[in-house]
């Protein structure tokens, strides 16, 4: 006998008949979703369900305007940052090219004092208590520098140095070089006392025109000096009175002339009309003896932040720029 007699008929049909395979994939496919969505899943109608909410997820409305809400204050905030800083960069290249001006304007005076005449025997044009000059102030002297010289020969050393501030606020500087005595009759060379400056060259000493004026710095609209004398006092007399002087008498008794100036830069200067600028030009003090070192300053910073009828971005635009300059006397 066979070893498939043994087995009964019926066990032998089963295995010849094993009916339709299961679908795992399906059911693999239905535990997994059973998994993921952490419920039970029953039926092919739910597998449905599923798949169709599955193919139907993504943002609702409200949803999308709360996106676009975001996005657009952030956009609105970044451009306010950028507009804020395109405002201070461009205030600072304003303030930078008023800086250099005025750094080039004070290094000229700078040079001018250092090479200025001091003898008992010529004349100065200064601020004294006989011309206490209010408002801008005016100076001319004699200095060791190049000027613009007639056209002939016999050129001297010296010119006869001056600044002011035109009414179109900007500061003009002359520089008239003057020739060897006795070689000119229609040029005056250098005189000396009791000759003096406002008598031989009239327009060193107020507004008047002279083809030898030319504009030193642009937007400059105060202009201050004041002395320092040996004994460190600061004056507004270019002598030491406590001494007995009376007289400049080649600027024996002063060490140092400290320059104060007020300058507006090119942009905000166009916001302000020319009657503006003078009024703010009124109300920045002259130097007083009262006055310690840095009030001068103080006192016209101050002027300028309580002036509420000027535009503030024009005067956030001006400066204020000070500096002592030495006098070079003999040993």
């Amino acid at each position: 006998m066979s070893v498939d007699s043994t087995i009964p008929s019926n066990r032998r049909v089963a295995r010849s008949n094993p009916g339709p395979p299961k679908n795992n994939l399906a059911s693999g496919s239905r535990a997994s979703q059973r998994r993921r969505f952490g419920r039970n899943v029953v039926g092919p109608e739910s597998e449905l369900n599923l798949m169709m909410r599955e193919s139907t997820d993504g943002f609702t409305l409200i949803e999308i305007l709360v996106s676009i809400a975001v996005v657009t204050l952030i956009v609105v905030s970044v451009s306010r940052l950028l507009d804020g800083t395109i405002l201070l960069i461009d205030l600072g290249n304003r303030r930078a090219e008023a800086d250099n001006q005025v750094r080039r304007f004070l290094d000229r005076i700078a040079i001018d004092f250092d090479q200025m005449l001091l003898r008992s025997d010529v004349d100065y044009y200064l601020k004294t208590p006989a011309n206490p000059e209010p408002g801008n102030d005016q100076i001319a002297f004699f200095s060791e520098v190049p000027g613009y010289y007639p056209s002939t020969c016999s050129q001297s050393p010296i010119s006869l140095v001056g600044y002011r501030l035109n009414g179109r606020h900007c500061a003009e500087r002359l520089g008239k070089g003057l020739l060897w005595n006795g070689v000119s009759s229609i040029n005056a060379p250098i005189v000396f006392q009791p000759q003096t400056i406002i008598g031989t060259w009239p327009a060193a000493t107020n507004d008047m025109a002279d083809s030898d004026y030319e504009i030193a710095a642009a937007n400059i609209f105060r202009f201050e000096y004041y002395y320092l004398l040996k004994g460190g006092r600061s004056s507004t007399t270019p002598w030491d009175v406590a001494a007995g002087h009376t007289t400049p008498d080649g600027m024996r008794d002063v060490t140092a002339i400290p320059v104060a100036i007020a300058t507006i830069d090119p942009k905000s200067r166009v916001l302000l009309s020319d009657a503006q600028l003078t009024t703010l030009a009124t109300r920045m003090n002259d130097f007083a003896i009262s006055m310690g070192p840095g009030d001068l300053p103080a006192q016209w910073q101050s002027a300028l932040d309580s002036s509420s009828d000027m535009p503030r971005p024009a005067v956030s635009g001006i400066r204020i720029h000070s500096r002592y300059l030495d006098l070079k006397h003999s040993p």
